[in-house]
């Protein structure tokens, strides 16, 4: 019996602290939504400037637009998951994004782009891909990446990869324009035909040979030193004849 009792006694106990601890935990919590709602009513909280990190290809105007942050809107106001979906889902050109609350009435928002590596025609609309080939945009006005001709587009829906008809002709135009970047190059436009490419890097100076050698040269650095002494030179016109081992001549 006294066991029994001494038992039961324990347990009213445990309930008893389970009660005081829930009965704690409701009175802080809203002690804190008390606190939270004051502050959200002081003006010296009231946001007096937005600031925009790590954009290039995006005006701190238009992120801001997208945040929907304005001046004089209060900082606690402000939840940094919903504005990071907002201006994330809002753009394409943005991969990622962190907004901050600086006290006392600053916001930081923090901005990695993805580029546009590569632009294809599809009527009178010119399609805009990453590297990995997904659709980021949509233009009627060509952007300032490079073009990619002898490919046929067949679908070009936002977020998802293009789609297109000449497949062995985009895979080359798109592995050149990955080397293209690594080996510090800037190719206009490419035109792939097979294995038979032209590689433009003025409007009137290309470069012009079997893909398997364009590569060779790209990752050598041979095109790269050619191209570089024609620049120091002023010479905007003619044509880099690209042979295998690394072979590079330029004819005016």
């Amino acid at each position: 019996m006294y066991s029994e009792n001494h038992d039961g006694k324990k347990i009213k106990r445990k309930r008893r602290k389970k009660k005081r601890y829930l009965l704690k935990f409701f009175i802080i919590l809203l002690v804190c939504a008390g606190v939270y709602l004051g502050l959200r009513n002081i003006s010296y909280f009231n946001i007096e400037g937005v600031a925009v990190v790590g954009n290039n290809e995006i005006t701190d105007d238009e992120i801001i637009k997208l945040s929907e942050i304005e001046e004089g809107d209060n900082l606690f106001s402000v939840h940094p998951w919903f504005v990071e979906r907002r201006i994330k889902n809002s753009n394409l050109y943005i991969e990622d994004v962190n907004v901050n609350r600086r006290l006392p009435n600053e916001v930081e928002i923090i901005v990695k782009e993805r580029k546009g590596k590569a632009q294809f025609t599809n009527g009178k609309r010119y399609i805009v891909t990453d590297n990995e080939g997904m659709v980021i945009e949509t233009a009627r006005e060509e952007r300032q990446v490079t073009l990619i001709e002898g490919v046929t587009v067949t679908g070009a829906e936002l977020k998802n990869t293009i789609e297109v008809k000449e497949t062995g002709n985009f895979n080359k135009a798109m592995e050149l324009v990955k080397e293209m970047e690594e080996g510090d190059l800037y190719f206009k436009k490419i035109k792939v035909d097979g294995n038979d490419v032209e590689a433009y890097i003025y409007d009137s100076l290309l470069c012009r040979g079997k893909y398997d050698n364009l590569i060779e040269c790209i990752k050598s650095g041979a095109l790269k030193s050619v191209v570089f002494d024609l620049y120091q030179k002023g010479t905007e016109s003619g044509v880099i004849n690209i042979g295998s081992n690394n072979y590079c001549s330029f004819t005016e």
